[in-house]
């Protein structure tokens, strides 16, 4: 299934859960609205809503601004509830769904991807900090492979059998980057391989650090 494919099922989810819940309210002995269901599904599907929009789209899209405001001592199920706030975000995303599924948010993998790249490296820096740094080799090579790998794919570049970090930094250099910059990922791939091939105490934990500042500033550098 392709990315902008699972994207899409997850808006028709959020936005059938929408319409569920939505459907929900009555008229209470009050003259007021009020739901019966639980009000722990209201506040999933608002927290899945921000989450999935400010993934998809930014928060700086008008999809986000156009979400209205979540305050979580504001009850969504109680009488005097303001009734606008689920249709609101119903429409919010029925809208980012015709976005995605027209391919008018051209950079919909790639910002997911960086959301990744951006989640792994944390947890990499986490790994650093706590005095694992082999395990953060694995981690920001990982990073690293992956993105060279997208890069290749988005200058049309070919590789032969499984792909490497190596292979990847080779078809690259001279037309995407310079001779410096393909030492400095040969070198990194090589610190890669040791740590992930039982070859870890060659490793020390400054240049782990350098490797990991390397990678988020070439990722910025080349985006892919």
């Amino acid at each position: 299934m392709s990315v902008k494919q699972e994207v899409l099922d997850q808006l028709d989810g959020l936005i059938e859960e929408g319409n569920r819940l939505n459907t929900s309210y009555h008229m209470c002995e009050m003259g007021q609205l009020e739901s019966d269901l639980p009000e722990t599904d209201f506040r999933s599907f608002v927290t899945a809503t921000f989450a999935a929009v400010d993934r998809i789209a930014g928060r700086n899209s008008e999809y986000y601004r156009c979400l209205p405001p979540a305050d979580p001592n504001d009850p969504l199920t109680l009488p005097g509830y303001n009734n606008a706030k689920v249709p609101a975000m119903i429409g919010a995303l029925a809208t980012l769904r015709q976005a995605v599924d027209k391919g008018l948010l051209v950079s919909l993998e790639s910002r997911l991807r960086a959301n990744i790249h951006d989640d792994l490296l944390q947890q990499a820096k986490a790994l650093l900090d706590s005095g694992y740094h082999v395990a953060a080799m694995v981690l920001v090579g990982g990073v690293l492979e992956n993105h060279l790998q997208k890069l290749c794919i988005k200058h049309g570049l070919t590789w032969k059998g499984d792909g490497s970090i190596s292979k990847y930094n080779d078809q690259l250099h001279g037309g995407v980057y310079d001779k410096p910059t393909w030492r400095r990922l040969q070198s990194l791939g090589d610190s890669r391989n040791d740590a992930a091939h039982g070859q870890g105490a060659t490793l020390k934990a400054p240049d782990v650090e350098d490797h990991y500042r390397f990678v988020g500033r070439f990722i910025v550098d080349y985006p892919a």
